[in-house]
């Protein structure tokens, strides 16, 4: 029998049995009479962990079978605008092969999906052309996106898809702490909800078909035998036998019928069970797909944080054990349910039970019963001390239980107390490990401030009650003024919540002087007034609020033991690192003292340094703040090796800080604040090869951020300045081709502004960097572009620099002529001249920094320089 009709064979009847019950499938088979080897090799195709699926649900990356005769598509073969490679792996219906974009457009990789020869029935053309459908409706960024169709030369569908290089997600979660894991389970629920959201349901999630990356994205693969929803059938297709993969099946599944949203459901219950504990929930001793089928039906899951110690062998799960007992046991079991209607209703309910576990608030999976909710209460706050966790509880409980049911009113206000609380001042900061966490997090503000309205009217002139109000309004005030959180356009919230802090504090204090919560909350929010007023152009009256603050915290301070101190000495020193940024004031002469500033920070520096000696980490970022404050005002004072050293220092602690938390947003947007100020204040003491390696942090960073977060976040308003600062610096370094595209960014957004707010700045910013991409051109051999671009920027820059604060356009005419020297040889020692003499002029007009003096010295001496 040749090739052909072996596989037109295995073809016809793999496709019949596919038709046949599960459990008859075998016998379907040997009864066939077909020849023994077609019938082997369709049993092993049924059998075979991946492919008891359809016809082109092969795992997405399997490696090649051995036997083929030959991949599909030989190396140099062009598709389209893609030129294949090599193999990447195959299954029984479909070949993957790598591919490299060759039409010129951009360079990059692919992975192309191809079906084998023989395979092409009408069912199974079908299916591969849902899968296609499916992948084109798909734009999500952990979605595994579509980027190209169409057929070989002899005929064969085939789609290209974005190749992506990483571990299967059970074994990327080795070694990373819970917190991690769950990120990544999210990440994962939010591809899913998202296809839920375009109608279709995945129906073969398991490890193989995710895959993180090394920089932790995960991306879901492999829609081979999603199926499409019919919106006039609500959320379950039709019933009759379908494919699946047994480990991670659904109990409907196995038994043929309808599957729909909440068989997705029921295999993230089963993922997130594998990657907490690394078993699966029952199966474990299956050794054949019939057992493992028979496991789901008849198995019930065993607790996590119940598994025999023999049987788990990772490592976490012991250190973890505690953790998973509760609430993290009851999600699970909800999403295990075998009974699809007491499941989780929605992909987002289970994320939103998976994220309120992570803020430490209560979850759906369990009854919100006065003890659960007390309990939570207590672990939200053995932190504390004993005195303040004592008269939390008494709050919440009333005087005893007799009390607790005799006034349901007290009840719901207590309650409503304590989450209030919690969801601000907890939630806030748990939120920062979740990527696109911030969305959450103002959702969920949002629906509070209604219920804090409500405690506010019934609270009366409950000064307790008003006190904690003044809290969480201050916390609220924080969290949204926070310049590591929020959109650019959110600070008049947080302005109006430290107003309302400032008139509840104010209010209660005289009748509690010695609450020192009450003090610090009242800190907090005139601090978070002080920086609204400086940014209303109003330093002196934001120094003098900054002055209140600190003399109330030294007023409690003096009444506190030493041991009762910490917070109030952690809000002294931000307080002070606040009041040396407005001592750093070049636009207001009383304000503009950089010495003072300089003392400022150092004396936070010492009590912050002295907390930490006690073994109080969680300074790291408040050091960080400071470090990087202190690099700009040694950078002013023209004090470049001390600027250089806090910059620095100040971006690696945020880089390790990242390494040890890499999903925590807030961590990863200070690394971008710091690697950024780091970046300029190293190119200007002319290191720019250590400015690169901050600036590709800083830009890597930003762009996930960015992503994760939406059009609208802060993130998205800072890629143009990052852009800018890390395209000069690899133009210094001359990696033309990687700052090409990295200036062009930076240049549309200044070329907006140009549009949108015409004037000097966006003018000169424009032209400035278009001196760098000109730089970059030249290094890429495109001459002709980078004088154009040159001519361009002076055209620009000539009029500025006669005006009277023209020392940044003279500064950067220097550097356009420093490049045309490089461009046009022949008048290289004329161009050179005219950089010395523009360098000369701006000394005059303003201080030159490292890099400008080491080009004006170097000309002096008729050096032949460049950038």
């Amino acid at each position: 029998m040749h090739a052909g009709e072996h596989w037109q064979q295995v073809k016809a009847l793999f496709e019949a049995a596919l038709e046949q019950p599960w459990a008859a499938r075998e016998a379907f088979v040997r009864a066939s009479g077909v020849d023994p080897a077609v019938q082997d090799e369709v049993l092993s195709l049924l059998a075979h962990e991946h492919v008891l699926q359809d016809a082109t649900t092969d795992s997405f990356l399997e490696p090649p079978l051995a036997d083929e005769p030959g991949p599909l598509l030989p190396p140099g073969e062009r598709l389209g605008a893609w030129e294949i490679v090599g193999p990447l792996g195959a299954g029984g219906m479909a070949e993957v092969m790598l591919a490299r974009r060759a039409d010129g457009a951009w360079d990059g990789e692919a992975a192309v999906k191809v079906l084998k020869r023989g395979m092409d029935s009408a069912a199974v053309l079908a299916r591969f052309a849902l899968e296609q459908r499916a992948l084109a409706r798909l734009n999500h960024p952990h979605i595994a996106h579509l980027l190209d169709a169409g057929r070989t030369a002899a005929g064969l569908p085939y789609f290209v898809m974005e190749l992506v290089r990483g571990r299967p997600i059970d074994q990327a979660c080795e070694g990373l702490a819970l917190e991690a894991r769950l990120a990544l389970f999210l990440q994962l629920a939010d591809a899913v909800a998202f296809a839920h959201r375009q109608l279709l349901v995945h129906r073969d999630l398991k490890p193989s078909n995710v895959l993180v990356t090394e920089d932790g994205q995960v991306k879901l693969l492999d829609f081979g035998i999603a199926k499409a929803l019919d919106p006039a059938e609500g959320e379950h297709t039709g019933a009759g036998p379908r494919p699946y993969t047994p480990n991670y099946a659904s109990p409907e599944q196995v038994r043929g019928e309808p599957v729909g949203t909440l068989t997705d459901i029921y295999s993230l219950g089963v993922l997130l069970y594998v990657m907490l504990t690394g078993l699966r929930p029952y199966g474990r001793h299956a050794t054949t797909p019939q057992e493992a089928a028979r496991s789901v039906l008849e198995e019930e899951p065993t607790r996590p944080s119940a598994l025999s110690p023999g049987l788990v062998s990772d490592p976490q799960w012991m250190a973890t054990r505690k953790r998973l007992k509760g609430d993290l046991d009851n999600i699970l079991l909800k999403a295990l349910d075998k009974a699809p209607a007491a499941r989780y209703p929605s992909v987002d309910a289970f994320s939103a039970d998976v994220r309120a576990h992570l803020t430490g608030l209560p979850v759906s999976a369990r009854a919100p019963s006065a003890g659960y909710l007390l309990s939570r209460f207590v672990l939200r706050h053995r932190a504390a001390s004993a005195a303040a966790a004592l008269a939390a509880v008494s709050l919440v409980v009333g005087a005893g239980v007799a009390s607790w049911q005799a006034h349901v009113a007290g009840q719901r206000l207590e309650q409503l107390r304590g989450l209030s609380r919690d969801v601000v001042l907890r939630y806030a900061d748990a939120v920062t490990y979740l990527p696109g966490g911030l969305v959450v997090k103002e959702n969920l503000l949002k629906g509070l401030l209604g219920q804090l309205s409500e405690v506010e009217q019934e609270a009366g002139d409950d000064t307790e009650w008003l006190a904690l109000l003044a809290g969480v309004y201050a916390r609220l005030a924080q969290v949204g003024g926070d310049d590591g959180g929020v959109s650019l356009s959110k600070m008049g919230e947080a302005r109006q919540h430290a107003e309302h802090a400032i008139t509840l504090a104010r209010r209660v204090l005289p009748a509690r002087p010695d609450d020192a919560a009450l003090s610090l909350a009242l800190s907090q929010a005139l601090q978070i007034r002080a920086r609204a007023q400086r940014a209303d152009g109003q330093p002196e009256q934001g120094l003098k609020t900054l002055e209140e603050a600190m003399a109330l915290i030294d007023q409690r301070l003096q009444r506190l033991p030493p041991a009762e101190q910490r917070d109030l000495q952690v809000q002294r020193a931000s307080l002070q690192i606040v009041e040396a940024q407005f001592f750093d004031q070049q636009t207001v002469a009383s304000l503009n003292r950089p010495e003072d500033a300089l003392a400022l920070y150092g004396q936070a520096e010492q009590a912050l340094r002295r907390l930490e000696r006690d073994g109080d980490a969680s300074l790291a970022p408040l050091l960080g703040t400071l470090l990087g404050a202190r690099a700009i005002t040694h950078a002013r004072l023209g004090r470049l090796d001390a600027s250089r050293a806090d910059a620095e220092a100040a971006w690696q602690q945020r880089l390790r800080a990242v390494q040890a938390e890499p999903f925590h947003t807030g961590r990863r947007d200070e690394l971008v604040t710091e690697a950024t100020n780091a970046a300029v204040i190293l190119m200007r003491a002319d290191q720019p090869a250590r400015a690169v390696l901050a600036s590709q942090a800083a830009w890597d960073t930003v762009q996930r951020l960015a992503a994760e977060n939406g059009p609208q976040s802060k993130w998205a308003e800072n890629l143009p300045r990052v852009a800018q600062h890390h395209g000069r610096a690899l133009a210094l370094v001359g990696r033309s081709a990687d700052a090409l595209p990295v200036l062009d960014s930076a240049l549309a957004y200044w070329q907006r502004q140009r549009t949108a707010k015409p004037g000097p700045h966006p003018e000169r910013l424009w032209a400035w960097l278009g001196i760098y991409r000109a730089a970059a051109l030249l290094g890429l051999q495109r001459r002709d572009e980078a004088l154009t671009q040159l001519r361009q920027s002076q055209v620009i820059l000539e009029p500025l620099s006669r005006e009277s604060k023209g020392g940044d356009a003279l500064l950067n005419l220097a550097e356009s002529a420093l490049v045309m020297a490089a461009a046009e040889p022949a008048a290289a020692p004329a161009w050179r001249q005219r950089a010395l003499q523009h360098y000369q002029a701006a000394d005059a007009l303003r201080a030159l920094n490292g890099e400008h003096l080491r080009r004006r010295d170097a000309l002096a001496r008729g050096e032949p320089i460049g950038l």
